[in-house]
């Protein structure tokens, strides 16, 4: 039994199977034949990624401070709890005695011989030793430098002193007042100092005086400055420029240009 034909076309072709316009059924890859489609935005996970990964790395950071914070305070109570007091191992013996008490103790009757206590010394640095003479007086005087020692001595006092020059002489109202010194170098350091730089002229309502340049007829002066050896002296007038109604109580001198502690003092009453 056999199929019926299929009909052909005047060209012997078969028709379509559903109709004239019908294609018959292809295979392999189809292009597509509509619009594409358009493109997909990735903008949730950009935004997750932009917010997610900041935040990931705050909270590590976070976890390793406070494991850092745990570490340190757990370091800082295990060194508070060390011990940092050796206890011995045994009680002193009784019979020591503490350091703070005496070891002798007061006898009710009065002692002949010397006393426990000790005796009560001065503290500090001892003051500045001034010694005192009249005219005529020599004072021995130690220096800043070792073994400067100079022994001064006050000759006279010569008040008014006439001036040396007729071109140099005291302001109105003033007069010159000399007072004549001898230095002998009783040390084994030479001087070397201008004598009028540490010499003062006081009155007797407590004022005192730096002396000047001047000359009088009355002597010389030590022009300036003086070096004296061993053993040698040197003499000459300290003058002083003071009011007319001014009368002399003191004079006042002292080494290495008046800084020297100790200071020689004479009364000119």
């Amino acid at each position: 039994m056999g199929y019926p034909s299929q009909p052909q076309d005047p060209y012997g072709r078969q028709p379509p199977p559903h109709g004239y316009n019908a294609q018959p059924p292809q295979y392999g890859y189809q292009p597509p034949t509509g619009p594409p489609p358009p493109p997909r935005r990735n903008v949730t996970l950009i935004v997750l990624l932009a917010v997610g990964i900041p935040l990931l790395l705050l909270g590590g950071c976070s976890a390793i401070v406070l494991v850092l914070a745990d570490a340190g305070r757990d370091a800082v109570v295990t060194g508070a709890d060390s011990p940092n007091l050796v206890l011995p191992t045994r009680e002193p013996a009784s019979s020591a005695q503490p350091a703070d008490e005496p070891t002798t103790q007061p006898s009710d009757g009065p002692s002949d011989g010397p006393s426990d206590e000790p005796s009560a010394e001065p503290t500090g640095n001892p003051p500045a030793e001034q010694s005192v003479a009249a005219i005529g007086g020599a004072i021995t005087l130690e220096g800043m430098d070792p073994g400067l020692k100079m022994t001064v001595t006050v000759n006279r006092l010569v008040d008014p002193a006439q001036p040396a020059s007729e071109y140099l002489k005291p302001k109105t109202g003033n007069k010159l007042v000399a007072v004549q010194v001898t230095l002998a170098n009783a040390g084994r350091a030479v001087y070397s100092d201008s004598p009028t730089n540490g010499a003062w002229l006081i009155d007797r309502e407590g004022q005192q005086y730096r002396s000047t340049v001047f000359d009088v007829r009355e002597g010389p002066s030590f022009g300036g400055s003086a070096t004296v050896n061993t053993g040698d002296t040197r003499k000459g007038m300290i003058v002083f420029e003071v009011p007319e109604s001014m009368r002399p109580a003191k004079f006042q001198f002292g080494l290495n240009s008046g800084f020297a502690d100790q200071k020689g003092e004479w009364s000119l009453r």
